[in-house]
């Protein structure tokens, strides 16, 4: 295996190019000027539009200008500029796992992920459904914005809002004129290309956006270990391990969606399929190279509101629907020759699953009364996991002659089943004086698997003075386990259990935001958490497998911090850095994220027509979680670079360059597993080293 060191001269090749952006030019105002970011209206924090500086939480906001400035191919990339959030692409299929405030497990089911506030949550594993929304769903040039709030959302979004939400909010047809078609090749063999066309006529308005990736990963990523190496090592049989080897991380993969807007009305559909993806590290840790995933996403949302319709009153109704499935040829959960020879043709699965569900919501906001903005809402939810089928070659870890269809019996991995929901909510925006506003609203779900439970928040916004504004927010959040949690069955390695209950979380926080002239911003936060009953599987004494428990309380404290500087009438700074103490009960870390994590970019308009965006990620050591007895993952920095030509009004060519240095960037694996002493991937998941993207992109 090569390991990535950056050279000085890469280092100071990436310097170099950071030396432009400490210079402002006299032309041209920055793509996004500073104040426009000031003055923008945001919903995520209450459903209704407020200022990014008074919303009644800790918010960011990434928008469509900044993610073309920053080159970014798709949502992890931006996300990666939060503070407080850490994207970690993990063993299975390298799935982007997205860890805020140092709250983590294996399947990242904590942080809520909404596409225009539809929930994107699978019900198998309570993530968004196999590396949903990642490098073939979404496209980030179809993103109008992305919305983030750190901390509990419950009393708002119900479910899985916990450790924060994410929104990726999609370009209105309104926003578009006409169309454009950009096309995109990089290293990996990757290649990318997207048309946005928009419509109107007979009073409607259309937006459809189409969307293709091919990638084959970079095959220099190289893990050195795997689950069978520490069979191997006991040398009781011939070594079966497929490691060291490259990780699998190819994907084909395309993206269809169309938006309609007839009055008060708006309709949006989509479908996505992908195919070719790779399995990552292994869906049990083994590397298998030759297996492949394929998946289908179709999502059907129509929305409805008015304002005019009863004095006083805005009201909304909206029906979704979503559809996701993943299958497979056949996989291998251990290579042959696998359990010291007991396996000669490797442990095989085949394992399918489809899932779809339903919402239906129904929301008003009363402006009646003086300095009041109450809103209520109520809604219903139905989730169907409709088919799981296996063809596999063991029973309870133990080998079988040939490979049998389990579907339909109790060996199957994962017994189909159902749930539903309903809620109601209420949350009201009083401004009991000038500058001063409290939001304060509570929530109750009830859940047909696991009962009921009620999630207030309460903030108090204060403006001191015009440059100086203060929050003090305390929520509640909830999240039920999935149905892998629950009910997983017949896995030679995990196992479900049914005792299970929601987890729990509080947490208070303070947050200033301080913007002495109009063209310096700082924002700080102070957050204290607390989480009972947290879910995670557990080793099971003596036995090959783990089960999922209510194993411990958590708690946790950090601060994170934010500048945002307008250097000159075409230089635009932007500094971030966070830090995070995550711990159980025994002050074990939950380990997997950074305990401080920093960013710094600036984007400067060169010219009228060029644009050079610079910046640097830097990801502080991880430390392990319990029982897993390797030294703390050390840290990395990464240098990015994107670089945007205007040929023409209608014509830009753009070349972006993802970790310039070839940093040798990991993320850490999962500790030992039941009855071994180390870890299946000793030397943690390596990711893709240096990226360059030559894109084209054509307007009209």
């Amino acid at each position: 295996m090569t390991i990535r060191t950056p050279t000085p001269f890469a280092w100071g090749l990436a310097l170099a190019l950071c030396l432009p952006a400490l210079v402002a030019a006299e032309e041209d105002l920055l793509a996004l000027p500073f104040e426009d970011l000031a003055r923008m209206q945001v919903s995520i924090a209450t459903g209704t539009p407020k200022r990014l500086a008074e919303s009644p939480a800790t918010t960011s906001v990434i928008t469509a200008r900044e993610l073309e400035a920053m080159g970014v191919q798709d949502i992890g990339e931006a996300l990666e500029a939060v503070p407080g959030l850490h994207v970690s692409n993990g063993s299975f299929q390298y799935a982007p796992r997205y860890f805020i405030r140092g709250i983590t497990s294996t399947y990242n089911p904590h942080t809520l992920v909404l596409v225009n506030g539809i929930p994107q949550t699978s019900l198998f594993l309570g993530d968004r459904g196999e590396r949903l929304p990642n490098l073939y769903s979404l496209p980030v040039k179809l993103l109008d914005r992305i919305e983030v709030i750190r901390g509990p959302g419950s009393a708002l979004y119900g479910a899985d809002a916990f450790a924060g939400v994410i929104n990726l909010i999609t370009r209105a047809p309104a926003d578009v004129k006409g169309g454009q078609a950009s096309a995109s090749a990089g290293s990996f063999e990757t290649g990318r290309a997207h048309v946005l066309q928009s419509a109107r006529g007979g009073g409607a308005q259309a937006l459809f956006s189409a969307a293709w990736l091919k990638t084959d990963g970079d095959r220099d990523a190289v893990i050195t270990s795997d689950a069978q190496t520490n069979y191997d090592e006991a040398g009781l049989s011939p070594p079966a391990s497929r490691a060291p080897g490259s990780v699998p991380a190819s994907a084909r993969g395309y993206d269809l969606r169309t938006d309609i807007v007839l009055g008060s009305v708006e309709l949006r559909m989509g479908w996505m399929h992908a195919w070719d993806t790779g399995t990552g590290q292994g869906i049990n840790d083994a590397l298998d190279p030759g297996s492949r995933f394929e998946h289908h996403r179709g999502h059907f949302d129509l929305g409805w509101r008015r304002a005019d319709l009863v004095p006083d009153w805005e009201v909304g109704a909206r029906v979704s629907y979503l559809y996701g499935d993943f299958r497979n040829n056949g996989i291998y959960l251990y290579p042959p020759g696998s359990f010291y020879g007991t396996f000669p043709n490797g442990l095989v699965g085949k394992p399918n699953l489809f899932e779809e569900n339903a919402r239906a919501d129904l929301d008003g906001l009363f402006t009646g009364l003086d300095g009041h903005r109450l809103r209520l809402g109520s809604g219903f939810y139905w989730g169907d996991l409709f088919r799981t089928t296996d063809v596999n070659n063991y029973l309870n870890s133990a080998p079988r002659p040939a490979p049998v269809d389990v579907s339909d019996t109790p060996a199957v991995f994962q017994p189909e089943n159902q749930r539903t929901s309903h809620y109601f909510f209420a949350q009201d925006e009083w401004t009991l004086a000038d500058g001063w506003e409290i939001t304060g609203g509570v929530r109750y779900d009830h859940y047909s698997d696991v009962g009921g439970t009620t999630n207030p928040r309460l903030s108090l916004v204060w403006r001191a003075t015009p440059a100086l504004t203060t929050k003090l927010i305390y929520g509640e959040a909830f999240r039920p386990p999935a149905f892998f949690e629950l009910y997983g069955t017949s896995n030679p390695v995990a196992l479900g259990n049914p005792d299970l209950k929601p987890e729990k979380l509080r947490s208070g926080e303070i947050a200033l935001n301080w913007k002495p002239r109009p063209t310096l911003s700082w924002d700080a936060s102070v957050y204290r958490l607390h989480i009972h009953d947290f879910i995670d599987f557990e080793n099971d004494p003596g036995q090959p497998t783990f089960t999922a428990r209510n194993n411990s309380k958590v708690r946790g404290y950090g601060v994170e911090t934010e500048l945002r500087y307008q250097a000159g009438p075409a230089l635009d700074l932007l500094a971030n850095l966070s830090t995070q103490h995550t711990r159980d009960e025994t002050g074990a870390p939950l380990g997997l994220a950074p305990c401080e994590e920093g960013h710094v970019r600036a984007t400067w308009r060169v010219a009228p027509r060029w644009q050079l965006s610079h910046q640097l990620n830097w990801v502080g050591e991880r430390e392990r979680q319990a029982g897993d007895g390797r030294a703390a993952l050390a840290g990395y920095l990464t240098a990015d670079v994107a670089v945007r030509l205007g040929v023409t009004r209608r014509l830009d060519v753009a070349l972006s360059v993802r970790n310039l240095a070839d940093a040798d960037v990991r993320e850490a694996s999962r500790g030992p597993g039941p009855g071994q002493t180390l870890a299946a991937t000793r030397n943690d998941l390596p990711q893709a080293g240096r990226n360059v993207v030559l894109e084209l992109t054509s307007r009209w």
